[in-house]
Parts: C-alpha cells; structure tokens; sequence
C-alpha cells in the first residue's frame, strides 16, 4: 500500500495524453510473506482490511488479492485496487487506515514493487468489457530503456490488438502501462481465463491459431518481423504469471 510517500520522487508519465480525459488505472503490488507466516494468516489478514477500507461500497474502493502461480515472483501474492485516480492520492489516509494495514497486511509480508497500471485503450482488446478476472494470465514486457524500443514494442502490441478486432476474438487482452517511467518501461498485457484446461492446448495468451490469423493480415512471416523480432530486439524478456483470485 502506498502510505502517500511516493510524491517525494515523481519520475515524468509515460502515459501524458491521460492529461484531460478519462481512464482505467489500479494500483498494485507484491506482497512476499515474512519468515515464520503462513499464507492463511496473510489471507485472513488481508480479507480484513480489504472487507472494513476496500470493499467497493460506502464510496471506497474495491482491492483484490491474487496468488501468483508462476513466474519470478511465484509463492507471492498480488494486492491490487481499483479503478482509482490519480487524483484520490491527494488526500492523505486515515491513520486508522494505515494502521489497519500494518497490523493486518504489513505484519506478514513485504510489500514491494508498486506500480500505478493506467489501461491502454488503443492496444486493448477487451469486447466483455469486463474490469478484473479472477483468473489472469498477466505477461510483463520488460521494455528496454529508450523512447526507440518503447515505440517498437507499442507497434507490435497494437499490431496484434488491430487483427484480434478484425477476427472479433472470444478472448480478451487489457495492456495496461507503469504510469510512471521504470529504467525498463514495463508493459502488461492481461488475460483473463476461466479454467486451468485451457493451458493444455498450450494457451500463452492468444487464441489458437492466431499467427495464421496473423499473417493472413499482414503477410506470411509478418509474425516473425512484426511481433517476435521486436521483442527479442527490444525487451529484456517476457515473464508469465499465473494469477488466481483469493477470495
């Protein structure tokens, strides 16, 4: 949680045409269980706080926990809430409200890597419109410092969401952006699943058989050029995390 320090160091937005207009931002973090707790303590400690200060009624809003499966930070957790707004920081919170965090979430682990997501609308395809899965797929592009490699990637990224419109998938993909420069302009791509049998037919993400679908837009080997190459030139790498819900 962020306790309304982060305004000592503001690094410049990457997403500067939110400037004016409306949009879809949560904020998030990890947390890692301390030595010695358990995942029920931590759990039961977070369903707390979240149920008195973030239940999304009496004009609070709503935070999730997930699990997170695999990945560099599997065996954590992830804390989220939202949607907010930049402008909900303004106000300081309660002391109760920080207290309540450190007595029931702050006690058993350690909360690290807070990241403002601002949704991308453009490179998003999202036809349920739906705002939070309890099942996600979230991939993280580690986007190499550098206005260049960010372009690239955003062109491959929207590339992608332009033939998922015109094939009108039944699956859908949020890319949502660090709102707040990182030494590697991290980008996230989320997809939400229902069940864990989709991962048998070696689902990553997209639908099966997207290339093809791919390259019959854009031409044969475009998947390669456009998307593959690009990341491979551009990113530091790809993580895949496996959230489930806790609820």
């Amino acid at each position: 949680m962020s306790k309304r320090i982060i305004g000592i160091i503001i690094p410049i937005l990457t997403c500067a045409t939110l400037i004016g207009q409306d949009y879809i931002m949560f904020e998030s973090q990890y947390l890692e269980l301390r030595d010695g707790v358990g995942h029920s303590q931590l759990q039961a400690g977070v369903k707390k706080h979240n149920n008195k200060f973030h239940s999304g009624n009496d004009g609070t809003t709503k935070a999730y926990l997930w699990y997170v499966n695999t990945g560099p930070n599997s065996g954590q957790y992830t804390w989220a809430v939202g949607p907010t707004k930049f402008s909900h920081y303004d106000k300081s919170l309660p002391a109760d409200h920080v207290r309540d965090w450190d007595n029931n979430v702050e006690k058993y682990a350690r909360a690290h890597t807070h990241i403002f997501m601002v949704r991308d609308e453009d490179l998003t395809y999202n036809p349920e419109n739906e705002t939070v899965g309890e099942n996600i797929l979230m991939k993280r592009l580690l986007v190499k410092n550098g206005q260049s490699s960010l372009e690239a990637v955003e062109e491959a990224v929207g590339s992608i969401a332009k033939v998922l419109r015109r094939t009108r998938a039944k699956i859908a993909r949020r890319v949502y952006r660090s709102a707040f420069r990182t030494s590697e302009g991290e980008i996230m791509l989320v997809y939400p699943f229902s069940s864990w049998t989709v991962f048998e037919s070696g689902f990553q993400g997209l639908p099966e058989g997207f290339q093809k679908d791919y390259e019959r837009v854009y031409g044969k080997g475009s998947w390669k050029k456009n998307v593959a190459d690009v990341l491979a030139k551009h990113t530091n790498g790809v993580t895949n995390e496996v959230q489930t819900m806790v609820k």
